[in-house]
């Protein structure tokens, strides 16, 4: 049984499900802290908290080189991170909960199951958004996420492996660069939506199929 500081604790972190987007790996090192600020960059104007955490995280190591360089490259940034776990307080306080792969995905569902419908691969949230209703605004990031759980049977499966981005840890040069090239089309795609869908988005212009 729930004591009455953990009530207040689930109350209070799910009080923030409609301002925040999670992102994670295995690690939190490689992956998901490239995606988080990645993705910072581009909704800075829509008052949203943006984390990554790891289903296996390295507690306190530094992101990987190869992200680093990555990211300093793409938008002069330094990706200042240490790695941290995922927790059931992270998972109930995140309005969408972007994974790196279909395996981090159930991790993170058996983990909190009450998130099934919150939880997507980064791939499979971009893959979904054309199949929202046209037009239609939402007040927070966990709004969004539920009409995009219900557009799941509409879209049908993925192929073998098209939701998922391959971990290039150790991996050559290549590896890494195709990997945080689909990271950064993924992000890249969320912040469209979450700027076009969100009630109180300040944005320019809707891209057309969101």
């Amino acid at each position: 049984m729930a004591t009455n500081g953990q009530s207040r604790l689930v109350r209070a972190t799910e009080s923030d499900r409609t301002r925040s987007v999670l992102f994670v790996c295995t690690a939190n090192i490689c992956r998901s802290p490239l995606a988080e600020k990645l993705l910072q960059a581009q909704v800075a104007g829509l008052d949203l908290t943006v984390r990554s955490a790891g289903t296996q995280a390295l507690l306190n190591h530094p992101p990987v080189a190869e992200s680093v360089d990555y990211l300093r490259r793409r938008t002069g940034a330094t990706l200042k991170h240490r790695g941290i776990q995922l927790t059931p307080q992270l998972v109930h306080g995140s309005g969408a909960i972007l994974t790196m792969s279909e395996r981090q995905r159930a991790e993170v569902v058996s983990l909190v199951p009450g998130a099934l419908r919150r939880v997507f691969t980064l791939r499979q949230f971009v893959r979904l958004a054309p199949h929202l209703p046209e037009r239609t605004l939402y007040r927070g990031v966990d709004e969004l996420a539920e009409a995009m759980a219900r557009c799941r049977a509409v879209a049908g499966p993925p192929r073998d492996g098209e939701d998922d981005i391959v971990d290039p840890y150790g991996g050559t040069p290549e590896e890494y660069e195709r990997s945080f090239a689909l990271i950064a089309r993924g992000a890249g795609r969320a912040a469209e939506l979450l700027r076009a869908r969100l009630a109180d988005a300040e944005c320019e212009s809707t891209p057309s199929g969101l």
